[in-house]
């Protein structure tokens, strides 16, 4: 198996982006391809500029590009550690996400992009990124979730990064956005995670959920807030990630749903402390599809055992 550092820098030296849904328990379905989403909300203007990674020393991405498009959208472009200049994974459209559905603009967003060697596919990545105000300045704190298709062995893996203005690359290539979530080669999951969850607040946008084993091919069953009794999303396959190539175990997973009126991504981490309480920081990325005037927003939720 290659290096991780070798890996990643084929990866980016080859890669272009995607979004993607699910309905029931198929992952990987054929979907319409993923553009941005109607507004609203609108793109924040805190959203523009170059991102620079605070971690010079990364190996997976070191700047992103974010720019305004038509009627209150962005667009995309991630750039990758090659050298002796950064590999360019191409620009794509982005669906921006609000605080709630009232929401008139938003600061987080969500690209998907696949990535070809000789006109195959062999890799995706969904960036989530938001940013925020810090004591040092605007951050963008990014998500990087890869998963390989290329039958080489190597792990779905997760990396998450913080990113600051700066100076950097600019766009010239277009990317490939895409419109399904493939399973990729899942490491199995922390068996800490299976079982039952409810949310520590009654005014979560989740009231519980259920991560099913077995460990190798979770599923999750997910209940939305509603009243007076919750409402039952399904169940459907989740894709699991680890910290590196090399993971055969991981504590992060996503749990894509699809349904008449909406997109609703589920972004799952399992936390295990020292003193062996253990939490789900879960974050919903909720799409609106029906025209109805709401906006697109994402809400983080913290479960604990019943």
């Amino acid at each position: 198996m290659p290096s991780i550092k070798t890996a990643l820098s084929i990866k980016n030296a080859t890669k272009v982006l995607g979004v993607a849904t699910l309905t029931g328990l198929a992952v990987g379905l054929a979907a319409p391809a993923a553009h941005a989403s109607p507004i609203p909300p609108k793109a924040s203007s805190v959203l523009f500029g170059t991102w620079v990674n605070t971690n010079a020393g990364s190996n997976s991405v070191k700047q992103v590009v974010v720019s305004p498009a038509r009627i209150g959208n962005v667009t995309v472009d991630a750039f990758g550690a090659c050298v002796p200049t950064y590999c360019e994974w191409g620009k794509v459209p982005a669906i921006v996400y609000g605080a709630n559905v009232s929401s008139t603009t938003g600061a987080i967003f969500q690209t998907n992009q696949r990535f070809l060697s000789g006109g195959k596919e062999w890799s995706r990545t969904a960036l989530l990124g938001q940013v925020v105000k810090t004591s040092v300045g605007l951050r963008l704190h990014l998500r990087e979730l890869t998963v390989f298709e290329d039958g080489s062995g190597r792990k779905n893996y997760e990396v998450d990064e913080t990113f600051k203005l700066g100076k950097g690359q600019a766009p010239a290539t277009a990317g490939s956005s895409v419109g399904t979530y493939p399973l990729g080669n899942r490491p199995a999951l922390n068996a800490g995670a299976l079982g039952n969850w409810v949310n520590a607040s009654p005014t979560g946008g989740l009231a519980k959920l259920t991560i099913g084993g077995p460990a190798a091919s979770p599923t999750v069953h997910a209940f939305g807030q509603c009243s007076p009794t919750a409402c039952d999303w399904g169940t459907v396959r989740t894709i699991t990630y680890g910290t590196s190539i090399s993971s055969t175990v991981g504590s992060k997973l996503l749990a894509p749903y699809r349904f008449s009126f909406k997109k609703t991504q589920l972004a799952i981490t399992y936390h295990r402390s020292p003193k062996g309480v253990q939490t789900l920081t879960v974050t919903s990325y909720n799409e609106f599809t029906d025209g109805s005037g709401r906006s697109n927003y994402a809400k983080t939720d913290t479960l604990v055992r019943p």
